[in-house]
C-alpha cells in the first residue's frame, strides 16, 4: 500500500500574501516547516507539493527542490485534479491532504489515521474535537475519483464535505483527546495567525516535533492571544450556499454519528 501526501499550496493569498513562504520559526517558513514535520511519519512514502502552473507559483519549485520531495503543478482552481494527476503518476492506494497554511498539522497521528482506514476498510479518515487547522484527511485514491466524478470540479476546494460524507463513502473519525478543542484554531489566514503561530513555537527549544498536546497545552497555560475561535455569521457551503454555524455543527455532528469511531484517550 502506498501512500502520498499532498501538500496543497499557492502563494497567491489576498489576506497575507506569500503566507506559506512566511517565516514562523528560525529562519524556517511556513512550508519549510510543515514538509519537515510530514518526513517524520512513517506510513507516508512520498511527498508531493500540489501548486499550479501559474508563474506567480514559481518559486514553490525551489521549495520542492530545497526539501527533496516532488512537485506537481496543474489546475490554479481544482484541487482535487492535482491530487488525482499525483494519485496517477505515483501510483497512490492513499493519498493524505494537508494544507500549505496549516503549518502545526498533527503529523503524529497520520500513522494512526492510516491504520485506521485500512483495518477498516475505510474511504476517508480525519481527527476530530481538535484545533481547526490540525487534521490530515486520508483517503483512497479509488474514493477520490468517485467523489470527482460525482460533482463539478469548480466546487473542489470543499473536497472535505464531499469526501467525509458518511451517505456516499465509508468514512471513519479519530478523537485524540477526551475534551473538545474545536474552539481553538491554528490555522494561519491572517497576519494575526501568523505572529500567534510564532509565539506558539517559541515556547519549545525543538519546536520541529512538538505534538498537538503540547501545543494545545501551551495554548491555554500562556493564554496565546488569536487563539480561541468563536463562530459567528454564516458558513459558505458549495453551490453558493450558505448555512448558520449552528447548523453547520449539527450537520456535522451528523455525518461524525455516522462514521466508524476511534478513540485514542480511552
Amino acid at each position: 500500500m502506498k501512500v502520498v501526501a499532498c501538500i496543497i499550496a499557492r502563494t497567491v493569498s489576498t489576506r497575507l500574501p506569500l503566507k506559506v513562504l512566511r517565516n514562523i520559526s528560525d529562519q524556517i517558513s511556513i512550508l519549510d516547516f510543515l514538509i519537515m514535520r510530514l518526513k517524520l511519519v512513517n506510513s507516508i512514502d512520498e511527498i508531493y507539493l500540489c501548486t499550479s502552473k501559474e508563474e506567480v507559483d514559481d518559486i514553490l519549485e525551489d521549495v520542492a527542490i530545497k526539501h527533496n520531495i516532488k512537485i506537481y503543478r496543474g489546475s490554479a482552481d481544482n484541487v482535487i485534479e492535482r491530487m488525482l494527476d499525483v494519485g496517477e503518476i505515483a501510483k497512490a492506494d492513499f493519498l493524505l491532504r494537508i494544507t500549505g497554511d496549516n503549518p502545526l498539522t498533527s503529523y503524529e497521528w497520520v500513522d494512526k489515521q492510516y491504520e485506521f482506514i485500512v483495518d477498516k476498510e475505510l474511504d476517508y479518515v480525519r481527527l476530530i474535537d481538535v484545533p481547526i487547522g490540525a487534521t490530515a484527511e486520508i483517503m483512497t485514491f479509488s474514493a477520490l475519483k468517485k467523489c470527482y466524478q460525482s460533482i463539478n470540479p469548480g466546487v473542489s476546494e470543499y473536497l472535505m464535505l464531499f469526501l467525509f460524507e458518511p451517505r456516499s463513502f465509508k468514512c471513519g473519525v479519530i478523537k485524540p483527546f477526551e475534551e473538545d478543542y474545536s474552539y481553538i484554531s491554528i490555522t494561519v489566514d491572517l497576519k494575526k495567525d501568523l505572529v500567534r503561530t510564532k509565539s506558539i513555537l517559541s515556547h519549545f527549544k525543538e519546536p520541529l516535533s512538538v505534538s498537538l498536546e503540547q501545543i494545545i497545552g501551551t495554548i491555554k497555560a500562556n493564554n496565546i492571544p488569536d487563539a480561541f475561535f468563536k463562530a459567528t455569521g454564516e458558513i459558505k457551503m458549495p453551490y453558493g450556499k450558505s448555512i448558520s454555524f449552528d447548523d453547520f455543527r449539527e450537520d456535522m455532528k451528523r455525518r461524525v454519528d455516522n462514521s466508524a469511531k476511534l478513540s485514542l484517550y480511552e
